[in-house]
């Protein structure tokens, strides 16, 4: 039993971590709304905002896989989150100074290098700590609560940027998440402070072993790509065609509202009410056929009513299909590839939002809403491969014991 000194200390911890996490998803809750509008503002039309918005994330695998195995090798995930924090935004402060496709395309690439490492080694802090507690037998650390406060954070600055965008023009927004950047470097500085894990012990004592079974990894990171990426077309054109249907941005800042009510809500409990850990192939099957079911109803172009039923959906679209994979990479992996699995997974899920955000940019300017089917038929497959997976993970283990 913990003494009631060790309790304190876990619990400063969690909150701690808590706010780490908020810091570093806030800026997302103004991004994933209204940088289609600011690029929109811009002059750009459907095309060229597929490139903006597609061409990112193969950058951001450059920075996710070479800064996720440095942390893991040398154990600076702490200053190496700080600093990625800080060079976002300067990104978003070198954007609201451009015009015209190339500079602003040039601009969002330095701005995907920024962003890239952030959630791999927002994950390789919180796993780390899980791990060292699990370890030395103290309270369990619910990864799946810590992350939900980085949805939270998204959540507040989507309802406050709701108002905020109606009442000052669409080129002020790059400057706001510039902002944002900067206050989230400052509050990672405070939640990180003095906090345990420092280079020694952050380190891991032995290299880390070769993976024992990398065809299940790959496979598991394939079909949450797949999965994942399917979002891309709601991402980058959702906000657009919801305003070009008469929505507000009121409403468009609803829909996106509902979206992290339903992940926040979805992360807060699932460590400790839905089986966490032990539930994660569950997620991400669940997740599969979740966004099966949301695309289907985008491809609808629904009522007002019927976006917010879709979106409602997120929660397992997205969230169930962020946590079950974190939890199988971090077994199967161990605790000396924390972040580099979790790096490797956001690296497969950028270069396949990257190449599915160039095409539905393609299929929206053609197709409309119905270039949702195309994110359905993505959906289905990474389902599809999930539950292969699933079969490997429950079949191996009977074989071997023959």
């Amino acid at each position: 039993m913990n003494s009631p000194d060790q309790d304190a200390q876990d619990r400063s911890e969690e909150l701690r971590l808590s706010l780490l996490m908020a810091a570093v998803y806030a800026v997302v809750g103004v991004q994933l709304p209204f940088f289609p509008l600011w690029l929109h503002s811009r002059g750009l039309g459907p095309a060229e905002i597929g490139a903006v918005m597609g061409a990112p994330p193969a950058f951001r695998t450059i920075s996710t896989l070479v800064a996720s195995r440095r942390a893991d090798r040398t154990g600076r995930h702490a200053p190496m989150l700080i600093a990625f924090l800080a060079a976002e935004g300067l990104a978003y402060a070198l954007l609201a100074l451009l015009d015209g496709f190339l500079p602003i395309l040039a601009g969002a690439l330095l701005l995907a290098l920024a962003q890239g490492p952030l959630y791999a080694l927002g994950d390789g802090i919180i796993l780390g700590a899980a791990h060292r507690r699990s370890s030395a037998g103290r309270a369990q650390l619910h990864y799946s609560f810590v992350r939900g406060w980085g949805s939270v954070s998204i959540l507040v600055c989507m309802l406050a940027s709701g108002p905020l965008a109606s009442a000052i023009p669409n080129a002020a927004l790059a400057w706001l998440l510039a902002a944002i950047a900067f206050a989230s470097a400052a509050t990672a500085f405070l939640a990180l402070r003095g906090l345990g894990g420092g280079r020694k012990r952050e380190r891991p004592e032995t290299p880390p072993e070769k993976l024992a079974r990398p065809l299940l990894v790959v496979t598991i990171i394939v079909a949450t790509a797949m999965i994942q990426s399917s979002h891309a077309m709601v991402n980058s054109f959702g906000s657009l065609h919801w305003k070009a249907c008469g929505h507000s941005e009121a409403f468009v800042s609803l829909a996106w509202s509902t979206a992290l009510v339903t992940e926040a809500g979805f992360f807060l409990m699932a460590g400790r009410w839905f089986g966490g850990e032990s539930r994660a192939l569950s997620f991400l099957l669940a997740g599969g056929v979740a966004a099966l079911l949301r695309w289907l109803a985008m491809a609808s172009d629904p009522s007002a009513f019927g976006v917010i039923a879709a979106q409602a959906l997120h929660g397992i679209s997205c969230a169930a299909v962020q946590l079950g994979p974190a939890y199988l990479l971090a077994s199967l992996c161990g605790a000396g590839r924390f972040a580099q699995a979790q790096g490797w997974l956001g690296a497969a899920n950028a270069a396949a939002t990257s190449l599915v955000t160039f095409s539905s940019g393609l299929l929206y300017e053609r197709f409309g809403e119905l270039g949702y089917l195309g994110m359905a038929a993505l959906a289905t497959a990474g389902f599809m491969l999930a539950a292969a997976a699933g079969l490997a993970l429950r079949v191996r283990p009977r074989e071997a014991a023959a």
